[in-house]
């Protein structure tokens, strides 16, 4: 999953600035850094689901955290134990208890392999 930062990352750099300014801290770097101003950032992250139920078209999804709507990702398990991956956009996000995990999102498929698709059809008419 990937986790958009909002805050820009010139601001982070700060406190160990001014340390290396006022002679509190030595500079060990062996190349120089530039700070970047207003541009994104964008960290791929982890996150272990439990998969409820799995179509051709999409998937619903179990997960401890909730994520917005939109965001996508790539999903990766083992289906009958063929590895699978298909690229997945989050549709819907419902909690048991409002704001409570779990979570329940519902994903579709972005872009899935022909083979994948197949697959998902010969695990679903068993």
């Amino acid at each position: 999953m990937r986790l958009q930062f909002s805050r820009p990352l010139h601001r982070c750099p700060y406190y160990y600035e001014l340390a290396l300014k006022r002679g509190l801290m030595e500079e060990r770097r062996r190349s120089p850094r530039i700070a970047v101003h207003e541009e994104p950032a964008v960290l791929p992250v982890s996150l272990s689901v439990r998969v409820m139920d799995i179509s051709v078209n999409g998937v619903l999804l179990q997960s401890n955290r909730a994520l917005e709507r939109g965001t996508r990702a790539c999903l990766r398990l083992n289906m009958g134990g063929t590895p699978f991956a298909a690229d997945i956009e989050i549709q819907r996000v419902s909690a048991e208890a409002a704001g409570e995990a779990p979570y329940h999102l519902g994903a579709t498929f972005v872009t899935i392999s022909q083979e994948h698709r197949q697959l998902i059809e010969r695990f679903t008419s068993q």
